[in-house]
Parts: C-alpha cells; sequence; structure tokens
C-alpha cells in the first residue's frame, strides 16, 4: 500500500504552532494521532539507535539500476551476515548493524561479484555507499580497496563519533569515557571539574549542547535510555561502562532524525562490545598516589601540605564465543562479552563552609571582631525595647557576652565543634580549609552482554549491568555531629530482537529497565542519640521516634554546622520500543513508538525530623532591628547560637511521608529518508509525544491552587484589619483568598496537572553532494523537552508537617521559647489533605500549575562537509537553536512593586514604612503550624499588602521563559591511518536566556547573557604512534634489545580550552561605568578578580532593600576562570608473540598544572568582594596516572 505525506505549506510559519496560542480543538488532535497510526500500518509496522546502518544503490556501469541484486553485509569479527534484495529502485538498506569491520558482497546474473572489505560501520552511522557492478560471471569478482566514507551524504544530522580506540587510550581521569562527550563541536561543559569518576552521574553528563540546559538531553545505551533524575529536571546517566566495554559512542548534538526525542536536543548513544569468533579481553591496573599529584593552589598559598590518600583502579574484559567441547559451537552464531572495574579510593574532599568559631568566640568573646570593624558590633536581645514602630537593643559592652547568659545547651553543642585550622582572613572567615578531610570510597561496576545469532533473518542480545559505590565522606567535626554515608545502586538491563521480515523490511523490539537508587544516611554513630545529653527536655526526646532521631541539625549563618540528612531513593525506568525499516524504491522509511514509565519513590531520614535550628542575625543586629547585618553574618549569628535564639526562619521540626511517583511518556514517529537523485537526500520526519501528568500511588500531594476559595476566618480577619487599617488597601479591598486543591479529592483528578496533547515535531534535513569531495548539510527540527517527574517531584504539603520554632510572639521583647525548650507546645503530627485548603495556611505553599507546557527548541543547521588529502575531512556548520515556554520558578506572593523603593540608593523611609509594625489582624486566627508573625500582637505593614496575606510564599511554576543560542562549529577529523588519528573542533557561540526575573511580579523574564553561555570552546585529541623500531620509519633495523626499548611507543593527548561562565551579581548599588568592572587578564588575581573600586557601593548600611531591582544579573564581559588544560599521556605497547600486548601507561591529566578558580566572591559588603575564596582551586592539580593493561 501506497502511502501519500501531505504537509500544510503554511504549518512551519502558523503562529499556532507557538506554545502561547495552542489551543488545538480535539478534532485537530484526533486528526493528528489518526495519521500516525494511519501511517504506521501503512508501513508494512525505530527509536533511538545505537546501531549503524549501510544504504545504496547497485548501479552497472552505465549507471542504471540493477534490482533483484543481492547484497551481503557481513561482520568480520562476528560472521554474522545480513542479506538483501534491491528493489525496483536498485536501493538497497541493512539496518541495526553492531558497531565494528563489515565486508560487503554483490552479485547479480551477469555480473561479476563485487567485494568491498574492511567498511568500518559507527554508531548511528548512515553510509551511503553505492555498488558499481561490472559486466561478467559470478565467478569473477572485483575487489573495492576504498575505505568507509569520511562524508555523510546521507543525512543532515550532526554529532561526534568517539569511537573504542580514543576510549581506551586517550587520557582520561578514572577512564571515565564520559569525560570524552566534550569532544563534539557545540558541547561544552558546565558542572564541577572535580566530579569526573564514573560514579558522579550529575556532573559527568553535565553539558550544555547546541544551546540547551545542561543535564536536559539524553543517555543511551545499546539503544535503550540509561538516565534517571536526581534533581528538578536534571537527567543524569544511571549507569557508566568502564572504558574497556565500550565499543565506541556518538554525541549527537543536532540531529534531524525523528526517531529521536524525549530530549530537548541531545543524545550520548552509547554501544557496548559484543563478543566475536575469537577470544579477546584485557586486564588493567591503575595507580595514583600522593607522590605522584601537585599541590592545590590554596593549599600551596596557606601553607597546607599536599594530603595522602589512596587510590586503585582496576579490571577487565572476557569476551568471545560460546564454546562447550563437543555440545556446542558458538562461533559465528552466540557470543559473549563480560567487563569489570573497581576503585578504591580515599582521598580529600571538603564540601563545607570554611569558617568555624575561635576559641575565645565560643567563650562570648567577639572583641576581635570589633576590633577589626566596627560593623561586627554584637547587640543583647534581652535589652529589646519598643521605640516607635520599631524595636531598639544596647550593644554588648566590648563586644563580649557574659558567660551567665551562654545558653547551655548551646554550650554543649559547641563542644562537638572543631577548632579552626589557621587564621583566615582578618574578619575570622575562612580558618577552616581542610584538604586532609577524607572520603573513602569503594566502587564496582559488571557488565555482561549476550548476542545470539538465529540465522540470516532474526539476530537479539541482551546485556545486564550493575554498580554499587559506597562512600563515607563529610565528617568536618571527626564526630557524630557531622559525616554521612552515601551510596549510589544501579541495575539496568536490556533485550533486543532485529527480525527480517522481507529483503526490504526489518522488525526490531526493544526492552530496556534502568534502577538507579540514591542512598545517604547520616553518621551512624548518631543514630538513635539521646538529644537529653545536649540538655534538651526528655518531652522532646520521646517525642521523636528512635529510628529516626539525630544529633539535631545546627545551621549559624557563615559558619560550618552539623549535617547528616538521609534518604532512600530509588528511580525506576522501564522503556519499551517498537519500530519498522522498510525500503521502497527510492524511500527508506522507518516507523514507530516508544514508551517509557519513570518511577520514584523515597523515605527520608533527614536530621530536621530531629530539629533544625537555623541561627541568624535577627536577634543580635542593632541597633533598632532593620539594621544591617555584620558583614557575611560573621559573628552576629554564631552570638545568636550561643544566647539559645535561634530565628523562627528554618528552626522547626519535620514529619517527613514517603511519596511513589509515577509519569508516563509516550512517542510515535514516522520517517523517510528520501534519495532524490545521486546527488540529493531528503530526511522527511514528524514525531509525536506525549506525557501522562505525574501521579503519586496514594494521592499524597498537592495539585493546585484555588484562587477563590473564601477561608472561614475570613470576615473576622477583615473586621480586625477595619479597625487599624493601612492607607494602601483599603478594608473593603483587604481579602484572604485562596487555598491549596489536592489529588484525588473533591472532585480533583488524580493527576497533578494537565498535560498537552500537541507536541508535534517536525524535522527536515538535506544533504547534497556538491562534488566528490564537497557535501553541504542543512536541517530544521523541534524537540520536546519534558514535564513529569524528570522535571520535579509531588508535593507533600500537609502530608507532611513542620512544628516551627516560635521564640517569640512580640518581635523580641519577651522569649517563650529558646534551646533549652524548643517547643514548648508539643509537635505537629500531618493530617494529609483532611484540612483541605485551609493547610498551611501561615506558610509558604507550592502547587502545580494546573495547564503547565512543555518547553521546546527549534533547532537549524546549515553547514558543508569537504574531504582533504590525507584522510582528513573539515565540516564548517551555523548551528541555532530557539528554545520557548522555558519553565521559571515564581512567588506569587510578594509586595506589589507599587510599593517599593525605585530610588538608586538605600531608601529607609521606604524601608522603615514597610517594616513598621500595626496591628495583626491574623493573630490567633490561623491554623497549627502557622509561621510565629501571624500569632503576634503586631504584623509588619508588608505582610498585609501581599496579594495572599494569609501565606507566607505562594510558589508556582511559569512556563513564559525563552533562550536564543547561535554558533559557527568548526569540526576536523582523520580517522586513524598512516600511525596516528586526531579530532578537532572550535565552537564560537552566544547564548541569551530570559529565564528569570529581576523581581517575582515582573510580567516578563529578564533577557541576559546565559549562566550556560561559553561563546570559545576549543579541543583537539589525538593518538599518535611513534615510527621507531623494525618496520618503521625510524630504526627498521635495529637488533632485538634497542627494539624493545624503542618501539610501540604512543603518544596521546586532550586540549581543552573553554570561556569562563559570566559572573552572577545581587540587587547591588553600582555607581560607575560598568565596562570598567573587568580586567584585563594580565591584572586578574585571586585576590582581585574585577575590578571593585569600579563604582559598587560597599557599605554595608547603605545596600539596598525593599525596591525594585533594575542591576543586570550578569554581563558576558566579566567572566570566572577559564578552561585551558592539558591532558597527556604515554604508552609503551610491548608485543609478547601475535596475540599478547602488555601496555605501560603514565598518564599525566593537567599537565602543564594551570589552576582553574571558582567564580569570585560578589557580595560587596564583605572583605572578600571580588577575592577567589574557594577552598580548592575548580580543577585538580596535576595528577599522574601508571597504569598496566595486558590486551590479548
Amino acid at each position: 500500500m501506497d502511502v501519500v505525506f501531505a504537509r500544510s505549506p503554511t504549518s512551519q510559519g502558523d503562529p499556532c504552532l507557538e506554545r502561547s496560542c495552542l489551543s488545538m480543538s480535539d478534532i485537530r488532535i484526533r486528526a493528528c494521532a489518526l495519521l500516525i497510526v494511519v501511517t504506521m500500518l501503512s508501513l508494512p509496522l525505530a527509536a533511538q539507535e545505537a546501531r549503524g546502518t549501510v544504504v545504496g544503490r547497485v548501479l552497472d556501469a552505465t549507471g542504471a539500476v540493477i534490482p533483484g541484486a543481492t547484497v551481503d553485509v557481513i561482520s568480520k569479527s562476528m560472521g554474522t551476515k545480513v542479506t538483501i534484495t534491491t528493489n525496483e529502485a536498485g536501493s538497497y538498506q541493512a539496518a541495526f548493524l553492531i558497531p565494528g569491520p563489515y565486508r560487503i558482497e554483490a552479485a547479480a546474473p551477469g555480473f561479476k561479484k563485487y567485494l568491498r572489505d574492511n567498511v568500518e560501520v559507527r554508531v548511528n552511522d548512515r553510509l551511503e555507499i553505492e555498488i558499481s557492478l561490472e559486466i561478467g560471471t559470478a565467478e569473477q569478482s572485483i575487489t573495492v580497496t576504498e575505505e568507509a566514507p569520511l562524508l555523510n551524504t546521507a543525512s543532515a544530522s550532526l554529532g561526534g563519533v568517539i569511537d573504542s580506540r580514543r576510549v581506551q587510550d586517550l587520557p582520561v581521569a578514572h577512564g571515565n569515557p564520559f569525560q570524552l562527550i566534550g569532544l563534539a563541536a557545540g558541547v561544552s561543559f558546565t558542572r564541577s571539574q572535580r566530579l569526573d569518576r564514573p560514579f558522579e552521574p550529575t556532573h559527568i553528563v553535565g553539558y550544555s549542547i547546541d544551546g540547551t540546559r545542561a543535564n536536559r538531553s539524553d543517555v543511551t545505551l545499546d539503544g535503550a535510555p540509561s538516565t534517571a533524575t536526581a534533581n528538578n529536571g536534571e537527567v543524569i546517566a544511571s549507569y557508566v561502562p568502564p572504558p574497556d566495554i565500550v565499543a565506541e559512542f556518538k554525541v549527537q548534538t543536532a540531529t534531524f532524525d525523528a526517531s529521536f526525542g524525549q530530549t530537548e536536543g541531545g543524545v550520548t548513544n552509547i554501544s557496548i562490545k559484543s563478543g566475536t569468533n575469537e577470544f579477546h579481553g584485557t586486564a588493567y591496573f591503575n595507580k595514583m598516589a600522593p607522590e605522584l599529584f601537585a599541590n592545590d593552589f590554596f593549599a600551596n598559598a596557606n601553607r597546607i601540605e599536599r594530603p595522602d590518600f589512596t587510590y586503585n583502579r582496576w579490571g577487565g574484559t572476557i569476551g568471545g564465543p560460546v564454546r562447550i567441547p563437543g555440545l556446542y559451537d558458538g562461533r559465528n552464531k552466540t557470543f559473549f562479552m563480560y567487563g569489570y572495574e573497581g576503585i578504591k579510593e580515599s582521598r580529600p574532599r571538603n564540601n563545607g563552609t570554611p569558617t568555624v568559631a575561635t576559641p575565645q568566640m565560643k567563650t562570648g568573646d567577639f572583641s576581635s571582631l570589633l576590633a577589626h570593624n566596627s560593623a561586627f558590633q554584637i547587640y543583647n536581645p534581652f535589652t529589646r525595647r519598643a521605640v516607635g514602630s520599631r524595636f531598639q537593643q544596647d550593644p554588648f559592652p566590648g563586644n563580649i557576652i557574659p558567660s551567665s547568659l551562654i545558653n547551655p545547651v548551646a554550650n554543649n553543642i559547641q563542644k562537638y565543634f572543631a577548632d579552626p585550622l589557621s587564621t583566615g582572613n582578618p574578619d575570622g572567615s575562612n580558618n577552616f580549609q581542610n584538604p586532609a578531610l577524607l572520603e573513602k570510597i569503594d566502587y564496582g561496576t559488571h557488565t555482561i552482554r549476550a548476542d545470539q545469532n538465529l540465522g540470516d533473518k532474526q539476530r537479539l542480545f541482551a546485556r545486564i549491568s550493575w554498580y554499587d559505590r559506597d562512600s563515607d565522606y563529610n565528617n568536618y567535626f571527626g564526630n557524630l555531629a557531622t559525616g554521612e554515608w552515601f551510596q549510589f545502586i544501579s541495575r539496568a538491563a536490556v533485550v533486543d530482537d532485529v527480525i527480517t521480515i522481507t529483503p526490504t523490511t526489518v522488525l526490531n523490539f526493544r526492552y530496556g529497565y534502568n534502577r538507579f537508587i540514591r542512598a545517604t544516611r547520616g553518621n551512624p554513630e548518631s543514630d538513635g542519640f539521646d538529644l537529653t545529653s545536649l540538655g534538651f527536655p526528655s518531652s522532646l526526646n520521646n517525642a521523636i521516634p528512635e529510628q529516626i532521631r539525630r544529633f539535631p541539625r545546627i545551621d549559624i549563618a557563615g559558619y560550618q554546622g552539623t549535617a547528616g540528612g538521609g534518604e532512600w531513593r530509588p528511580n525506576d525506568l522501564h522503556s519499551f520500543n517498537a519500530s519498522i525499516q522498510h525500503t521502497r524504491g527510492a524511500h527508506f522509511l522507518k516507523g514507530g513508538m516508544e514508551f517509557r514509565s519513570y518511577r520514584e519513590t523515597r523515605r527520608l531520614f533527614a536530621n530536621d525530623q530531629t530539629a533544625r535550628f537555623n541561627f541568624d542575625t535577627t536577634w543580635t543586629r542593632g541597633p533598632i532591628d532593620n539594621s544591617p547585618a555584620a558583614p557575611g553574618n560573621y559573628g552576629q549569628s554564631y552570638a545568636a547560637f550561643l544566647l539559645g535564639l535561634p530565628s523562627a526562619s528554618n528552626s522547626y521540626i519535620s514529619r517527613q511521608p514517603d511519596y511513589a511517583e509515577q509519569s508516563l511518556s509516550w512517542g510515535f514517529f514516522v520517517h523517510d529518508d528520501w534519495k532524490v537523485n545521486s546527488r540529493l537526500t531528503l530526511n522527511l520526519g514528524l514525531r509525536y509525544e506525549f506525557e501522562n501528568p505525574l501521579t503519586e500511588r496514594w494521592n499524597r500531594s498537592v495539585r493546585g491552587f484555588d484562587f477563590g476559595y473564601v477561608p472561614p476566618f475570613e470576615s473576622t480577619v477583615q473586621a480586625n484589619y477595619a479597625a487599624n487599617p493601612t492607607p494602601e488597601v483599603p478594608a473593603s479591598q483587604f481579602q484572604t483568598r485562596g487555598g491549596l486543591t489536592f489529588a484525588g479529592v473533591n472532585g480533583q483528578p488524580r493527576g497533578l496537572y494537565n498535560t498537552p496533547k500537541d507536541n508535534l515535531m517536525p524535522r527536515i534535513g538535506f544533504a547534497y553532494r556538491l562534488n566528490p569531495a564537497t557535501v553541504i548539510r542543512g536541517g530544521y527540527g523541534m524537540f520536546f523537552g519534558f514535564l513529569g517527574q524528570r522535571r520535579g517531584d509531588v508535593i507533600q504539603t500537609g502530608f507532611q508537617a513542620n512544628t516551627p520554632f516560635i521564640p517569640s510572639r512580640d518581635n523580641g521583647l519577651t522569649f517563650i521559647a529558646n534551646l533549652s525548650n524548643p517547643f514548648p507546645d508539643g509537635i505537629i503530627e500531618p493530617v494529609g489533605n483532611a484540612n483541605g485548603p485551609l493547610t498551611f495556611m501561615g506558610q509558604s505553599v507550592t502547587f502545580f500549575q494546573e495547564n503547565p507546557l512543555n518547553s521546546y527548541m527549534q533547532r537549524w543547521q546549515l553547514g558543508i562537509q569537504r574531504e582533504l588529502g590525507g584522510g582528513f575531512m573539515v565540516e564548517t556548520s551555523y548551528v541555532a537553536n530557539r528554545g520557548t515556554h522555558i519553565e521559571l520558578n515564581q512567588n506569587l506572593n510578594v509586595v506589589p512593586q507599587r510599593y517599593l523603593s525605585t530610588s538608586p540608593v538605600r531608601d529607609d523611609p521606604t524601608n522603615n514604612y514597610l517594616s513598621a509594625n500595626i496591628a495583626n489582624p491574623f493573630r490567633n486566627l490561623l491554623p497549627a503550624g502557622a509561621a510565629a508573625a501571624y500569632n503576634a500582637n503586631v504584623a509588619a505593614r508588608e505582610r498585609l499588602l501581599r496579594p495572599y496575606p494569609h501565606f507566607e510564599g505562594v510558589n508556582t511554576t511559569r512556563f513564559d521563559g525563552y533562550s536564543w543560542y547561535h554558533s559557527l562549529q568548526v569540526n576536523i577529523e582523520k580517522r586513524f591511518s598512516k600511525n596516528y588519528t586526531f579530532l578537532g573542533n572550535y565552537t564560537f557561540s552566544k547564548f541569551m536566556q530570559a529565564t528569570e526575573v529581576l523581581n517575582q511580579d515582573d510580567a516578563r523574564p529578564y533577557e541576559v547573557i546565559s549562566d550556560f553561555d561559553r561563546p570559545h570552546r576549543l579541543t583537539m585529541s589525538g593518538i599518535w604512534e611513534m615510527p621507531f623500531g623494525r618496520g618503521q620509519k625510524f630504526g627498521a633495523d635495529v637488533n632485538g634489545f634497542a627494539n624493545a626499548i624503542i618501539a610501540g611507543w604512543q603518544l596521546n593527548g586532550i586540549y581543552t580550552y573553554q570561556s569562563g561562565p559570566p559572573i552572577g551579581f545581587g540587587n547591588i548599588i553600582f555607581n560607575g561605568d560598568i565596562r570598567n568592572v573587568a580586567l584585563p587578564r594580565s591584572e586578574q588575581s585571586v585576590e582581585r578578580w574585577f575590578n571593585v573600586d569600579a563604582g559598587f557601593n560597599r557599605v554595608a548600611a547603605q545596600q539596598l532593600t525593599r525596591n525594585v531591582r533594575t542591576f543586570q544579573p550578569r554581563f558576558g564581559f566579566i567572566r570566572a576562570h577559564h578552561v585551558n588544560n592539558y591532558d597527556l599521556s604515554m604508552i609503551k605497547n610491548n608485543k609478547i608473540g601475535e596475540k599478547i600486548n602488555m601496555q605501560l601507561r603514565f598518564e599525566f591529566l593537567n599537565a602543564f598544572n594551570r589552576p582553574q578558580f571558582a567564580a569570585p566572591n560578589t557580595n560587596p559588603t564583605v572583605a572578600a568582594f571580588g577575592m577567589i575564596q574557594s577552598s580548592t582551586q575548580d580543577n585538580y592539580a596535576r595528577r599522574i596516572q601508571l597504569g598496566a593493561r595486558l590486551v590479548f
């Protein structure tokens, strides 16, 4: 049955393809769905695919097509064969070919047999090979010795292949193959370079690809998705194979193939090695030692010795045919491959705040801070008194707290705190840099793959992979108050079946499963901790179940606190793909479907379930309550701790529920690679995706917000307000409308939102051969982002409960709670959705938008490929991307801008007016759990000016963000020949975005340079087998001893240059020329990264607050440090007979020891403004890795 595709000539420019006006009727939706279904059924019936395809035509000497010719594509390593018969147009297609070398044979009656050897098929390759037959007999043959074509004449898609030689021989830390993703054009790395191990799944795929945000691209392993979710909206790699098991992988940066989806654009497609007809394997051992490391830049500056550590990595592979002597010979049929890698490590790691209190401060003596700067004066909250609408308190004489005022619980807690390791900065900060703090790691990973050839018409494979990583780290104080146990557990499996229905039709079915578990817990010594040992009341100790009771969480602004939260968080991903490929005339058709089920469950063991206390400057700054805090909060926050007076903000006991969430996604596609003529190929595709809304198994989630709900207390509140109104809001207009809605109750559906049903994605591309050495390629495609579990978790407001710490009901005139008795009224237990819209009134809430929108990317490219002499290929491309409906978070409950200051300087009259206390109309009216301010006698005026005064925050997501990206990309590649291979890429780009607001109630997001913008990125990599020794250019006639020394040397290297990220600034006062802020590179230092004297107001008392912000958050010409890195290695190959090679490996990572620094401090009120304060450099100092590898 022939199928005719009709496309509206106006569809690409239809404004209703813009999601802001997508209100597609049910008729259009059903019509689109029907088109896809009918099209798929009309084909006789490939999603993301790691295997390659060889296509072409069989011609005679005159160029006429030869129908009915037989083409065999034979794997040289496995002996398996795919047989195709050319159709009436002389076309053939061999699909689902495992990457590797192939031999192509073709024959037709009256023609000589055609033989072409060593055709290299790579990951997701689409090789076009035209076969020319000469007249003759079948007994005659013609052999073609050309290599696989360098030019891509069959597809418009962009990407880079990293072959197994590069994966195994290029110098890479920990052998992590994902570090080579950055060798592709259009890719920039935006995560921490220090987190480069294979079991750090967020950072190792932290790439921004062609204008998409980092961690938004897909990862597939043998064609099946291999991802999980860590942070909201971030895709991570759920499994990372060791290098020796990787056949190769492809970074697909701009693919216009409709079979690819579930991503905003980029895909990393990895293929695992298969066994072959001969037994092959590897075994390796790698060692790092402190004696081979350079010291960290900041450790040197602080005269801290290089820390001790241990590191060993070992592993190997074995593969071949399954043979059971006398019973079964699996050559050409059954193959296996097994790989293992282990890492055992104990290394420095310190993620904490590098500041602790000095011994003098622990006694209450802060006089040294006062001597440094009067802004560090500490005020006595027990002298607080009302002065008009404000509150005033007296300073502690000499900045010394009397011992009689030091809270006994605080005094017991601080016995667990460490003392400083150095003098630090003049203000006492940065005195706890501890590179000697160790993380202990045990890691092991396994992969087993089996391939079965059931004949010329069916091939299948199955793979299972798993790893376990255990870590013990972050024990800052060396006792039970800090320290965490961390575990990643990964399990993966895939089963794939390829069935040849006819010589022109092939089916493929694939099932994949991933389970990724993130498990953390606090120091086990803290389990069941007895709170009475610190002086807390026994009633508090007994109210907390022993299984979750731990050392409490203590947060002190500017200082290292305690830690030790925990969770058990499995992610499960089930995927199923069904696809078909069919050749009809000059059309290479394919269609199919993809289904994914994302599930996550979570159980918390956080130490805020024991208690969390947050200490800031609320009670210790002065002389009035709205005075500026001390720079960096130093001194004042620790004084509040000693006094036993936490802030009401972020001080509570939490009751946390479990959750089990799920979202389902579906994708359907049709695609046609149309060979129009010998020069032109068109890629035409259409993809449709749909996601079911996120659900929670027991409906334990918020759904939305009822903006019209009237709480029962509104009339009383309005009457109270009418007695003392503020002039900005007349009593007749004062309302308390709105409340939460919950899934599955009161008429609400189980789904947490309504998902879009119109995610159609056209894909179009072309490849035009201008001449034998030149191809012009271009394409356009749409790619939709995801909602559901990958973008965010369920919201369990109501099913969790926080018992707030309420220190005072009269703004500190009297204190009703402190550390000695923090929760005198007992613990609040969760009520779920029983209170309906009244839930969490008086607290901050978050809800799902009822009708969210998928973000989508429109990507296009136009480029030219040119084959040069010597096996080089160069490609130059213009690549662009336009993002629409990008999500951004918004708090709806803020003081409207019309009440805020628009002054360019601090506006104290406005500040005082908005923070002035007036009668509180909510006193004792809101449900239990409301913030302390709702039960006080007075309330700040600004609280009553907010649109939802009965809530603290009302948070949701808006979908009007957008971005745009333009780039010039140049790629140079030389495949291995003449003893070397080379790959180089340069990207010049600009990435702009409007995905944030300066003020929460801004109508439009702010257009600014993207935080992912890296305008210049250059990578070069190469492998060179040095021409020394017998059979080489130099030393061809040396004796055996000399040959053993000079032969077999190989040099390998990677160079990376990348612009630094733009530096972010806050709501600051700047009165100069912004162009004078950036310093020339020659003048930059860690003490002065930018010009701090260019016009910044640095006086703490003059900083802006309660104002309409106008200062731009980032500037493209003010950037943090760039990447300029060389990784080099030498390998000595020692042949033992003909089949064994013993390699000695010497790898120099960051060979020239160039530090890369973190972003500088951008708080103008602190002494470290403009300084780089990180306790460690952002990359590693030079590391030398020694290894031995046996290949057989």
